[in-house]
């Protein structure tokens, strides 16, 4: 007889984090509620993460190899794996805390099984102080998204139908946006609903994707996710008139990476004049002043 299927499936893609990710893991083991499957998909690692999953011998772990593709690609190899009601894709260097299944848990039992969810974090730097935490969410978390995307994937819990529905973008060149993407997909379609209770801590070091991204990345990158954006007829309809504004940020953020290397006056030239184009309001906005300061 077929074992129950567990509520949560939480997914771990990892690539050569062997040295780091057995912590990770230990606390999700942790839980509160153990209603839940472990899925550690190892990105084609060339370190001996496959050894260090298998010491810690708990039934609950799954661990699945697939060739190297991204963590886009591993999280929805992940979530094709999954047999659990709700998903949560949570990082390898990233520590969960004991609550952030129950609470997850007491929140569906209450509201009824919504779409997409998520709770509230913190951030600590190397020196183990508290630099940041996003737990008051504001009423407007959707509208929130055209502007940041505040929520750490660690934090979002997706009900496993929607997420096979909308799976993450598996181009390379969207690495360290991919998680924004879908969330504004997945926002032009459903209510967010936000926990204003810590579940998790992002602790800050030199190796993150986020810290390391070059400038020519950041092009390739915001190129695409505009292009993507531009593209949603859902999110055309959810947020009117808000398609060009949303590209034209895209364009500042990479006019003002460009300024302020000091090496790309041209292309820096190039993109604000693209972000005037789409969205003429983008002149009054803090990001394009900023780089015209660092251009001059």
């Amino acid at each position: 007889m077929a074992a129950a299927a567990p509520f949560f499936s939480v997914i771990v893609p990892s690539y050569n984090r062997a040295d780091i990710i057995t912590p990770t893991l230990e606390a999700i083991l942790r839980q509160e509620d153990a209603d839940f499957e472990l899925i550690v998909v190892d990105d084609g690692s060339r370190d001996n993460t496959e050894e260090v999953v298998a010491r810690l011998r708990d039934p609950r772990i799954r661990y699945l190899r697939k060739e190297n593709g991204e963590r886009g690609a591993a999280r929805n190899y992940g979530a094709r794996q999954a047999r659990g009601q709700y998903l949560n894709f949570f990082d390898s260097d990233d520590e969960m805390y004991p609550n952030h299944l129950r609470v997850v848990r007491e929140f569906l039992a209450a509201h009824g099984e919504v779409e997409f969810l998520h709770t509230g974090y913190e951030v600590i730097n190397g020196a183990g102080r508290v630099v940041h935490e996003f737990c008051n969410f504001p009423p407007l978390t959707n509208e929130l998204l055209l502007h940041d995307n505040p929520m750490a994937c660690n934090t979002v819990f997706v009900r496993r139908d929607v997420a096979l529905a909308n799976p993450f973008e598996e181009n390379r060149v969207l690495a360290s946006a991919e998680d924004w993407e879908l969330w504004l997909r997945l926002a032009s379609q459903y209510p967010f609903h936000g926990i204003p209770t810590k579940t998790f801590v992002l602790r800050e070091h030199e190796g993150r994707s986020l810290n390391t991204i070059a400038p020519a990345a950041v092009i390739a990158r915001d190129e695409l996710f505009g292009a993507l954006v531009a593209r949603n007829a859902a999110f055309a309809r959810r947020f009117p008139n808000q398609t060009g504004a949303f590209v034209a940020d895209r364009y500042t953020f990479i006019t003002l990476t460009l300024a302020l290397s000091k090496q790309h006056r041209a292309a820096t030239l190039r993109y604000l004049w693209k972000a005037v184009q789409q969205d003429p309001t983008v002149l009054w906005r803090r990001r394009f002043l900023a780089s015209l300061k660092h251009f001059l």
